[in-house]
């Protein structure tokens, strides 16, 4: 064999090696990881709660996580294996439900919480929470804020700003998936990963909020007041979950869809710097969370924004 022969084929297979390398490790996405070590988290966590006789409603929720598992495993494996004869327009979808398929189960990921928030430890931890409220202030903001400054104008401002997270979530991500794919794809993975932090510390410190105290639960599902009133009322009269209050995730989530409107829709940025501002207080007066959940989730929002984009920049970089 010639030495140009020999070359060819040393470097033929060099080629083959590293698109096999590559293949393997592009094989799951970082949400499809991050998404993963959720899930087996709740199960590994949930099987905890079985033998120690605290997990709720197991038999619904394990297979439920295991089917997710399995869901990702299956996308993953059918855009690698089958993407070059698969029909584009199939093609497409499967890598559209790929990208955004964690918004699809933030909800549910959320609701479930109720199977094992309450394995570590059994009794709310509210009162250990709301003491430091009580400590900064002499007394309890969540109780005392919408009570004391209870207009319509006021209730309205404060439950129209904590409703804006609904029309944030939904809008940055929409836009950006038109306008800046990269930017889409940042954002998501940096959503997915404060969501699931958050869901994590849940499911080990289980925390109401203001609704922990009857008064403070009677006030925010009572339906007054206007239309952002009441309908905040209907969401949480609706709401399968009590706990998951620190840190406030409305929060964190804000502040990243805040971060990332400065990066890529500076105008959209500024506006969400202002709802951010007003939304954080409103969690407060509208009994919601604690003042301490709020400090948390802005801690939470910014640190979870930077650490994110560290850990998807790790879990993306190319073999050498």
């Amino acid at each position: 064999m010639s030495n140009h022969a020999s070359e060819a084929l040393i470097k033929e297979k060099k080629t083959s090696l590293v698109d096999v390398e590559s293949k393997t490790k592009t094989f799951l996405s970082p949400i499809d990881i991050i998404t993963i070590a959720y899930c087996a988290w709740i199960i590994i966590y949930m099987i905890i709660g079985i033998f120690v006789g605290r997990a709720e409603q197991p038999a619904i929720h394990l297979p439920r996580f295991i089917s997710i598992i399995t869901a990702v495993l299956l996308m993953a494996w059918l855009e690698r294996n089958y993407a070059s004869v698969m029909n584009p327009k199939l093609l497409q979808f499967l890598q559209f439900i790929r990208s955004i398929y964690p918004v699809l189960l933030f909800t549910y990921f959320y609701t479930s919480l109720h199977s094992v928030c309450r394995i570590l430890y059994p009794e709310w931890l509210d009162p250990f929470f709301s003491n430091i409220d009580y400590k900064i202030f002499g007394y309890y903001p969540s109780m005392v804020w919408g009570q004391k400054y209870d207009n319509w104008f006021a209730q309205e401002f404060f439950h129209f700003a904590y409703f804006c997270y609904y029309p944030m979530i939904a809008g940055l991500p929409t836009y950006l998936y038109f306008k800046n794919k990269e930017g889409f794809k940042e954002l998501i993975f940096n959503l997915t990963f404060v969501f699931y932090f958050c869901y994590f510390f849940y499911s080990l410190v289980p925390v109401v909020g203001g609704r922990y105290f009857p008064e403070g639960y009677q006030l925010a599902h009572s339906y007054r007041y206007g239309f952002f009133t009441r309908l905040m009322a209907f969401i949480y009269n609706h709401s399968g979950h009590w706990g998951g209050a620190f840190p406030s995730s409305h929060i964190a989530i804000t502040i990243v869809l805040t971060i990332a409107g400065l990066k890529y829709v500076r105008k959209w940025g500024y506006v969400f710097c202002v709802i951010a501002f007003f939304l954080s207080i409103s969690t407060v007066y509208c009994h919601y969370h604690w003042f301490i959940d709020a400090v948390a989730g802005i801690v939470t929002g910014i640190a979870g924004y930077f650490v994110a984009n560290w850990i998807r920049q790790k879990l993306e970089k190319e073999p050498k």
